[in-house]
């Protein structure tokens, strides 16, 4: 990386970071040269560590103080054990997901507490540990499960660490420096969000109503269709089209003497991945697993039913699929890209058709009974010539934001990572 001098101090690369005057060589290979005048201390020196006491039981939905479970949410909890200034350590996965907390709260008996800080700053070693930790400390030594990642790995984790007037110093500025960059990338979220939205009105609008303002219209007698072309016919999903759900027979689901054959298996995950066509997947069936599900054809258009409810995609193969998806073979008067923006346009109507249990679902009574507004095939091809046009710049749009939020989250942990390590001088 290319250096320069400002005012007698190195600068390093383009974006003139300033480095410390004088380095040593920490001794430690992931590490590398710290600062001259810094230390590396063991995590277990600079703190105290624990576990708490408590179970998921012990939740309660409306409770009055913050309970840190193994999730990236917090629950609540009517008690609490600790007051004060503290990290935890909770995910799925401990050491992936990271806690600052200053206050009253519990947490949960797999949660890891750093506390009682001695000759340290607990907002550096939050920022410290939070980006160093899961990339050093697990790499190759644990999995990412709570049972493989044990205290002498915590206790043992090496902390980079200047005197605590220059800690305090360095956590100040990055609190500043990331609440810029988390400006940013909330922005970038709400414009996210507002494309969306304009995406779904789009689509909505043109097939409920058409691209001509000036036709005749009539009421639909359905609320979330409104006013629909007089010349258009109102009919349930399944009179426009054939339904069938994918299944897979076999309980347990994950038995593996099912899978890694050569039959692609498509989940409700690789639907939500998919833009317009569904072009990879993530599990295949062997031969005994494809006699215990349902196979769909190239071309197919498939719904996800659960989890994700409401994802819609077209396949780019054959594929079997479990019960969780269900397929469209549109009838003859019925275009299948109509049909796909037809269900996108029907989601909120889709969604409120289904069952409210641990988690929402969908079935194929359910979306057959839903109704829709259908013009003929002609006028059909051109709503979905203009959706195709209009539909790809707005996405285009998304996408464009969407990388951006990927460079500055990547921005943000590059710049923590030098700040905390020493790379470069912040004392300024």
């Amino acid at each position: 990386m290319s250096q320069y001098k400002v005012n007698g101090k190195a600068r390093e690369g383009s974006l003139g970071y300033i480095k410390y005057p004088s380095y040593k060589d920490s001794g430690v290979d992931w590490l590398g040269e710290i600062p001259e005048h810094w230390e590396h201390k063991r995590l277990k020196f600079l703190c105290r560590i624990t576990t708490g006491n408590k179970d998921t039981e012990n939740k309660i939905d409306n409770g009055e103080y913050p309970f840190y479970v193994r999730s990236q949410t917090v629950e609540r909890i009517n008690s609490y054990s600790y007051n004060g200034e503290a990290i935890l350590t909770a995910g799925v996965g401990v050491g992936k997901v990271f806690h600052y907390v200053n206050g009253r709260f519990d947490y949960h008996q797999r949660v890891y507490m750093f506390y009682s800080f001695k000759h340290a700053e607990g907002r550096y070693l939050f920022e410290y540990i939070k980006n160093q930790f899961y990339k050093v400390a697990l790499a190759g030594e644990a999995k990412s499960t709570v049972d493989s990642l044990r205290l002498p790995l915590i206790q043992n984790f090496l902390i980079a660490i200047p005197k605590p007037s220059e800690q305090k110093t360095i956590a100040n500025y990055l609190d500043k420096a990331t609440t810029k960059i988390d400006t940013l990338i909330e922005k970038q979220t709400q414009l996210i969000a507002l494309l969306k939205e304009k995406r779904q009105a789009v689509i909505s609008s043109a097939v409920t109503r058409g691209l001509d303002a000036s036709v005749p219209m009539k009421d639909s007698g359905v609320e979330w269709l409104g006013e629909i072309p007089e010349h258009w016919v109102s009919k349930r999903y399944r009179f426009a089209t054939r339904i069938y759900r994918g299944k897979f027979t076999h309980r347990p689901r994950n038995d593996p003497k099912f899978y890694d054959g050569k039959y692609p298996f498509i989940q409700t995950g690789d639907v939500a991945r998919a833009n317009k066509f569904i072009t990879s997947y993530s599990q295949t069936l062997n031969d005994k697993g494809k006699l215990v599900s349902e196979k769909f054809p190239k071309g197919t258009l498939v719904m996800t039913i659960a989890a994700n409810i409401g994802d819609i995609a077209i396949l780019d193969f054959d594929s079997y699929a479990p019960d969780s998806i269900v397929a469209f073979k549109p009838k003859k008067d019925v275009d299948l890209m109509f049909l796909r923006y037809s269900f996108t346009g029907a989601i909120d109507a889709l969604k409120s058709t289904a069952i409210k249990s641990t988690q929402e679902n969908l079935n194929v009574d359910r979306i057959g009974s839903v109704l829709a507004a259908f013009p003929a095939v002609g006028e059909q091809l051109n709503i979905v010539n203009y959706l195709d046009k209009a539909t790809s710049k707005i996405d285009t749009l998304i996408t464009k934001s969407t990388q951006a939020i990927t460079l500055l989250k990547e921005k943000r942990t590059a710049l923590i990572s030098a700040v905390v390590t020493g790379k470069i001088d912040v004392r300024d």
